[in-house]
């Protein structure tokens, strides 16, 4: 099973990613650093996790990633978009301007690496099948510091329990796989 936000790095071509620490928060700090390293660990994860938030968000039309020509950031932010891209942008060191460039191109990517692996592009349902599926994979590499889930109304996001690994927080993370339930498909 893929992880999205490990694929959109490697097909990018950044710099691997750094896992959170749960109890701090952020990366370990030798590990820190700024530039297009600093930005792909903000806005990857902040990205792919905004994306799921959207095309999980109960809504009557069905979302369907068909628009190869779209500008994703605006769709998948809506009006935090410029909070969301702020905060980025002051993470990494660098301007709002080369942050929202790097968040479309990350955008695009993150959408088609989920149509490659839908059967079916046009099927609504096996779109929020594969974003609950995937939709904690950004979570350990995204740095608290953004309050993304604060930002899109989805506190769990910005969990610590979320950011754990190991085998009981594997096996409670795979509970809650099985037991949740999205009834608004």
């Amino acid at each position: 099973m893929i992880n999205l936000t490990e694929s959109i790095q490697k097909n990018l071509g950044y710099a691997a990613l750094n896992k959170i620490d749960p109890n701090t928060q952020d990366i370990n700090k030798d590990e820190k650093s700024f530039g297009i390293n600093s930005l792909a660990q903000a806005a990857i994860p902040a990205v792919v996790s905004g994306l799921f938030h959207y095309i999980l968000k109960p809504r009557e039309e069905n979302i369907m990633l068909n628009d190869e020509k779209h500008k994703w950031i605006p769709e998948i932010f809506g009006n935090n978009e410029k909070e969301i891209t702020e905060r980025i942008a002051t993470y990494a060191g660098t301007s709002v301007v080369n942050a929202k460039g790097e968040m479309e191109h990350i955008a695009d990517e993150a959408v088609r690496i989920v149509q490659d692996n839908l059967k079916d592009k046009n099927n609504s349902v096996e779109l929020r099948e594969f974003a609950i599926a995937h939709k904690n994979d950004a979570l350990p590499y995204l740095p608290a510091v953004l309050q993304t889930g604060y930002i899109l109304g989805n506190n769990s996001l910005d969990d610590r329990t979320h950011k754990m690994e190991g085998p009981v927080s594997s096996l409670m993370h795979s509970f809650e796989k099985t037991f949740s339930s999205d009834n608004s498909k």
